[in-house]
């Protein structure tokens, strides 16, 4: 692969991503309304399926610094960097058994590190955030009434979220990067 072409992918898939997140075109995910779908993991997944795992990275990174660039919210940013960054690892993991192969892969590693990292932000750094789960998981009808129901019903939300997102996101790239190469087959 030309290093001109990986270049040139991920420097305007990286600035696509960030101009998406200042669009701020997104949806919340019912209860837990603080997650939101949103269309600027796209750009990461059309670089991976162009270019690959490494150069997806680099622009999920660029997408990440433009967003702390931009004032997002430190912790909000780190959270979906990670979702992208274990989505992208689960899917070079399972890259040879084909596209139904690493979208599986890719959800179950997000899950699981997204899993992994809600426990840690609620439970041992920002307990104050369990609060406002209850609140909404309270709202919308949910039962809960230790910390523990609350953190379980947030874990399993957060896992549908993701699994969700990561479809949300992969599809569509797939879509764009085979439009593209009908186009421009020596891309």
């Amino acid at each position: 692969m030309h290093t001109t072409k990986v270049v040139s992918v991920v420097s305007i898939m990286g600035a696509v991503a960030i101009s998406l997140s200042i669009l701020r075109i997104e949806f919340p995910f019912p209860i837990l309304i603080y997650l939101k779908f949103d269309l600027a993991e796209i750009p990461t997944f059309v670089t991976y399926y162009i270019v690959g795992g490494f150069p997806a990275i680099l622009c999920a990174t660029i997408h990440f610094l433009g967003l702390l660039f931009r004032g997002s919210e430190p912790l909000g940013a780190s959270m979906k960097f990670l979702a992208i960054i274990s989505t992208i690892s689960g899917m070079v993991v399972a890259r040879r058994w084909g596209v139904k192969a690493e979208i599986l892969s890719g959800a179950l590693i997000r899950i699981i590190a997204m899993s992994i990292a809600n426990i840690i932000v609620l439970a041992l750094l920002f307990p104050g955030y369990l609060a406002f789960a209850k609140e909404l998981l309270k709202t919308s009808g949910l039962s809960v009434e230790t910390e523990a129901d609350v953190l379980i019903y947030t874990l399993v939300l957060t896992a549908i979220y993701n699994a969700l997102h990561t479809a949300l996101s992969i599809l569509p790239s797939l879509a764009i990067v085979e439009t593209i190469r009908k186009r421009l087959p020596y891309f």
